[in-house]
């Protein structure tokens, strides 16, 4: 899943992967949008190609697809830094169980995804 560490100097202390073009929806207070993944940690994650811009501070709710769930695993989040096309997020309001439980279904799917592409 190329690196995984969080940047010399940088604010974030939670392991960071990076993910390729996981697609993602969000709803503002306002609009729904689609964006893809480019990383996530058990704190938060980062997105481009966002459909809907979004201001700085603003509460967003996520929703991820995951092959493994039924339904959309769905977190309320932060914005906490805007870029050219896209922007970063805290996630708020999830435990550290919770938070793990995130990545290691997200990790899954993309590790399945990986071994489908590679027989396919």
């Amino acid at each position: 899943m190329g690196d995984s560490a969080a940047a010399p100097g940088s604010k974030r202390n939670s392991l960071r992967f990076n993910i390729k073009a996981q697609p993602v929806r969000y709803k503002t207070a306002y609009e729904d949008g689609e964006a893809f993944l480019v990383n996530i940690s058990t704190g938060g994650c980062a997105v481009r190609k966002a459909s809907v811009p979004v201001a700085l501070t603003e509460k967003i709710l996520f929703s991820f697809d995951i092959h493994s769930l039924d339904e959309p695993l769905e977190i309320r989040a932060i914005c906490a830094r805007l870029e050219d096309d896209g922007f970063a997020v805290q996630f708020l309001g999830i435990d550290d169980v919770e938070a793990n439980r995130i990545i290691k279904l997200l990790a899954g799917q993309a590790r399945s995804e990986k071994s489908s592409s590679l027989s396919g």
